[in-house]
């Protein structure tokens, strides 16, 4: 293997060692949707905040209903149905009706569930002994206030926001890291946008387009700078020094490789001072992945094939957006699958391989898609997963477990 492509389990090593999240800001629980926390969030109040009913029934003394069903109670006035306000304490020997999450009254110590007790005039009939504890939510049995909810680094989904209104969080600002500002630069003469059809030599840009809603979807936001540059030198070195200018992460595709007209790694490195961190990893598809930094500026250059560009955005892009929030986990979550046909391997390179996912005797079994190479994308689009294939002789044979990730889209 040559010595300056990086392994592919290495990769994301390398970057994490040089990288520190961005500072931190406060904001409304309302407006915290898809952040990420820089601090503990934990609970402002006890949760449950009361005792509660589990079921709809009746409260009761348990010591009223021990010995032999059934049980006659007087019924008594009032009841403890969800709402404002606390019920009136209840009496020995007395049965008061109460509704799923009610306050459970002074004096009462059980639920006994309305489907084993009746009403039988101005009594209560209990057909079932009833234990202290039974069918009540105790107060502060999820958690006590001061206790930890979150923890800092947790991206805050709409579960995580419902937990934290839930335990009073909507009632303070919570600490969230800053956005980083995201540049897409897509580079090449040869691209036309979306909405044009291309003449003869063109192609349509869908890279730019991609990053942008990828980027839109994991920050919530769009990008800080967006643009397109030509196969010229002083173009690529305008539209870049530009995008540096504006951002905190710099996503570049196009440009990183060998040829005459890529000008972007040069560019960066002799015009606009970056510092490469490496530039080639040992993987397929997606060889090229240039990784630098121009003082506390990130920037990321990508392949122009359009399969290569989701690869690493699965694998390097999101989470390195992530982390500079302050993610605690950046990196997809790899899932245990096995082969459901033979795969070759290559002897130097990792390959990573779309395919769809099946269940099959409790298994998750991954169909490896024909359609891979790092120019094509049709086949990503009905993708569930990377396959990682590790680099090794021979071939893999069905059954074999493999690791596989989450397609970021």
């Amino acid at each position: 293997m040559a010595t300056d492509l990086v392994p592919f389990e290495e990769v994301w090593p390398r970057i994490a060692a040089e990288l520190e999240p961005l500072g931190t800001e406060q904001v409304a629980l309302d407006d915290a949707e898809g952040r990420v926390l820089r601090e503990p969030l934990r609970a402002a109040w006890d949760l449950p905040r009361f005792d509660a009913a589990a079921m709809d029934g009746y409260a009761v003394r348990a010591a009223d209903c021990t010995g032999e069903p059934p049980f006659r109670l007087r019924l008594a006035a009032g009841a403890a149905y969800a709402g404002p306000g606390k019920p009136p304490p209840l009496a020995a020997g007395e049965a008061m009706p109460i509704g799923t999450g009610g306050v459970v009254p002074d004096g009462a110590d059980a639920v006994a569930v309305r489907e084993t007790s009746r009403l039988d005039g101005d009594a209560v009939i209990v057909e079932r002994t009833v234990a202290e504890g039974d069918n009540i939510r105790r107060r502060g049995e999820e958690l006590r206030a001061g206790d930890e909810l979150l923890a800092a680094g947790t991206r805050l989904d709409a579960v995580a926001l419902a937990a934290a209104a839930a335990a009073g969080a909507g009632t303070r600002p919570v600490t969230v890291g800053v956005r980083p500002r995201v540049g897409v630069v897509a580079t090449g003469s040869e691209l036309v946008p979306p909405d044009r059809a291309p003449g003869p030599g063109q192609i349509v840009d869908t890279n730019r387009p991609l990053l942008e809603r990828l980027v839109r979807r994991v920050l919530g936001t769009g990008p800080a700078f967006s643009a397109h540059a030509g196969d010229d030198a002083d173009e690529t070195a305008r539209t870049l020094g530009d995008a540096l200018e504006a951002t905190d992460l710099l996503v570049v595709t196009g440009g990183v490789s060998v040829g005459d007209r890529d000008y972007v790694r040069r560019t960066l490195e002799e015009r606009l001072g970056a510092t490469r961190l490496f530039w080639r990893v040992a993987q397929k598809p997606g060889k090229p992945l240039y990784v630098a930094q121009a003082g506390a500026r990130w920037i990321v250059g990508l392949p122009g094939n359009p399969a290569a560009v989701i690869v690493h955005a699965t694998t390097v892009l999101v989470p390195l957006i992530r982390a500079l929030e302050g993610a605690a986990e950046p990196l997809p979550r790899r899932l245990p699958v096995r082969l459901a046909e033979p795969q070759r391997r290559d002897r130097r390179r990792t390959l990573l391989r779309w395919a769809t996912l099946h269940v099959e005797n409790g298994a998750l079994w991954a169909r490896i898609l024909p359609r891979c190479g790092s120019h094509m994308i049709s086949d990503l689009a009905r993708a569930d997963v990377l396959v990682i294939i590790p680099p090794g002789e021979g071939e893999l044979a069905p059954g074999d477990s493999l690791d596989a990730l989450l397609l970021e889209r």
